[in-house]
C-alpha cells in the first residue's frame, strides 16, 4: 500500500470516528503531528542551507546594484578602450605597408594617380585610356 492510500485511509477513518476517540489517542496524535513538522522544518532548512547561499549572492547583487551596474560600465568602457588603442595600429600598419609598397615599385606615385594611365593598365588596347 501506498503512503497516500494509507494516508487517505487514515484520515477517513479518523473523520468516521472523530468523536470517539479516547484522550490519550489524541495525545499521541498531537505529538506524531509536531514530530512530523518539525522534521519537515528540519528537511527544508537543510534544503535551503544549499540555495540559501545563492539566494544571499543574488540579494547582495540587489542590495549592491548601483556598484554592480558601475563595475559592469568599467569593464566595458574598458574593453572599448583596448579595442579603440588597437584600431589606429592596424591602420598605421596598413598605411606603411602601402608606402612601402609604392616606394619599392618601379613606376612612380603620379601614375597610380593619373585615371587614364590606370584606364590605360585595365584596358591596353584602348590607346585613348578610356
Amino acid at each position: 500500500m501506498n503512503e497516500e492510500n494509507f494516508s487517505k485511509k487514515l484520515l477517513h477513518w479518523v473523520d468516521a470516528d472523530i468523536d470517539n476517540i479516547r484522550p490519550e489517542v489524541t495525545q499521541r496524535l498531537r505529538h506524531a503531528r509536531e514530530l512530523a513538522v518539525a522534521h519537515a522544518q528540519q528537511r527544508r532548512a537543510a534544503h535551503f542551507g544549499f540555495s540559501g547561499n545563492a539566494l544571499h549572492r543574488t540579494s547582495w547583487f540587489s542590495h549592491h546594484r548601483a556598484a554592480s551596474v558601475g563595475a559592469l560600465l568599467v569593464i566595458v568602457l574598458l574593453a572599448a578602450t583596448g579595442i579603440w588603442q588597437i584600431t589606429p595600429k592596424q591602420q598605421e600598419d596598413d598605411v606603411s605597408q602601402i608606402d612601402a609598397a609604392l616606394l619599392t615599385d618601379d613606376l612612380p606615385v603620379h601614375a597610380y594617380l593619373d585615371n587614364s594611365f590606370v584606364q590605360w593598365i585595365k584596358n591596353p588596347s584602348d590607346p585613348s585610356g578610356q
